[in-house]
């Protein structure tokens, strides 16, 4: 006479229990799947153009600092070269050209890649509600464009006061770019133009022949 294996009671109802258990969580994760999916589209559709450009120009303008942050940590060299007089008065300043067309082609180049193909911007879900107070805030809803962009950059001088008795001269690179989305559900198109100083020296009494008959250097 065989015996009978004994199995407790407990094992048998253990896997049917786990898997009414898996099968409940995938419910509601399916659930949560397709709600936010529908949440999304209910976002996109509230997207207005103006939202629609502002993003596009944060995203250029982020682009544009990411660029010249990338050059200038890749040659951190000084690009203004001062001369003093023995009693420590500025006696010359002169700018390095090869390294600011260096500059200036770096940046450009970077840009030319950043600025074209299928990029994604964001835009607050609290921006879509029209509500002022919400403005600005909440979740980023991503909406995605295809740019075509460009973008040019020039250097400038200027004299500015610094007190009694004392100029500041500043070399500056302005960035000027310009993008325009060929998306069919947001089209936009956006300019920026963001300037960043290069160099600064306060010269203290008499301004050098050299500072004050500089003006632009254009790149």
């Amino acid at each position: 006479m065989k015996k009978r294996r004994y199995i407790p009671k407990g094992r048998l109802s253990r896997r049917p229990f786990r898997w009414s258990r898996a099968r409940g969580l995938l419910v509601i994760l399916a659930v949560l799947a397709l709600g936010a999916a529908a949440l999304s589209e209910l976002a996109l559709s509230a997207v207005t153009p103006a939202l629609t450009q502002e993003a596009a120009r944060g995203y250029m303008l982020d682009c544009v600092a990411e660029a010249v942050e990338a050059e200038l940590e890749a040659d951190p060299a000084p690009f203004v070269t001062v001369e003093r007089e023995p009693a420590g008065q500025v006696a010359l300043l002169s700018a390095d050209p090869e390294r600011l067309n260096r500059l200036r082609a770096g940046v450009l180049e970077r840009l030319s890649h950043s600025l074209r193909g299928q990029v994604t911007v964001y835009v607050p879900v609290g921006s879509l509600t029209g509500v002022g107070l919400f403005n600005g805030r909440g979740f980023p809803v991503p909406v995605r464009l295809r740019l075509e962009g460009s973008a040019e950059a020039e250097f400038a001088t200027d004299l500015l006061s610094a007190g009694v008795n004392q100029t500041c001269h500043r070399l500056t690179l302005t960035v000027r770019a310009r993008a325009y989305s060929q998306s069919r559900r947001f089209e936009t198109s956006a300019e920026t133009e963001s300037v960043t100083v290069l160099a600064e020296t306060v010269v203290v009494g008499e301004v050098p022949e050299l500072v004050a008959g500089a003006t632009k250097i254009n790149g």
